[in-house]
């Protein structure tokens, strides 16, 4: 399609964007990249602090579960907000030249895969404490890579121009993934959903993000996914359509929204 032959004949352009953004993200920090592991650990020890040791939830990897939820749903949540911010907090360079803009959007993105990327890391000596074997199950990593993307850039797109006019839109999405990260399995998974709440449980794969979560978890713990294939199938048809109609929206109005700026 278009979108990906401008994304890919801007490609240095891209990588120079991608690597300015994480440089500035990082500028003026006396500790650097170490943040992009000392953040999650840190956010994720609190909650540690909450839900086990104050709570007593026996779950004995429930520790490296978090943390797996805290780095996952960063990625989408930053992805996300990015994308619908990209022409409005980029209307200066949009002002001064011309270039295709979903390469803005594409930066956020690609920029939040690589710190994201770093971030897991710090999950290699928790796999060692708790004595567990990489397995043919890690291939579940980069699909949910795959599908968290699509979802936010695809949503993100779609709601870009929109917020180029009204910026209300990205108060409303910063106010969206808050919530989602308390009702998506991030400080919870699925297998903790009791035999009780049978009921609950339909209702709570309807988010599309339980099957990514889920799969991060499992591609890195190697234990079995819990969830019914079709509501796998749900999240990779969300993720598919979310990013189709993204590009479509941004394509017919993109042009439009860049004039509001």
């Amino acid at each position: 399609m278009v979108m990906f032959n401008n994304i890919r004949n801007n490609k240095n352009m891209l990588n120079n964007f991608i690597q300015k953004d994480i440089r500035v993200r990082y500028r003026n920090s006396f500790l650097g990249y170490i943040w992009t592991v000392l953040q999650p650990l840190l956010l994720s020890g609190v909650y540690y602090f909450l839900f086990t040791i104050i709570a007593g939830n026996p779950e004995e990897l429930y520790p490296l579960w978090v943390l797996i939820g805290v780095i996952t749903w960063g990625l989408f949540s930053k992805s996300l907000n990015g994308s619908i911010t990209s022409l409005s907090g980029n209307a200066g360079m949009i002002k001064q030249i011309y270039f295709p803009r979903e390469i803005f959007s594409f930066t956020t993105v690609g920029s939040n895969v690589v710190i994201t990327a770093l971030s897991l890391a710090v999950v290699i000596p928790f796999m060692f404490y708790y004595e567990l074997n990489p397995s043919w199950q890690i291939i579940y990593i980069p699909i949910s890579f795959l599908l968290i993307v699509m979802m936010a850039w695809g949503v993100g797109m779609m709601l870009a121009p929109l917020n180029a006019v009204h910026g209300d839109v990205a108060h409303l999405f910063q106010f969206v993934t808050r919530a989602g990260f308390f009702l998506s399995p991030v400080m919870w998974t699925m297998s903790m959903v009791p035999s009780s709440r049978e009921d609950a449980i339909g209702y709570l794969l309807l988010n599309p993000m339980v099957v990514p979560l889920e799969l991060m978890r499992s591609g890195i713990d190697g234990s079995p996914m819990v969830i019914e294939l079709h509501w796998i199938y749900y999240s990779v048809l969300f993720a598919c359509i979310s990013l189709l109609i993204g590009m479509m929206v941004f394509i017919r109005y993109e042009r439009k929204g860049v004039k509001y700026l």
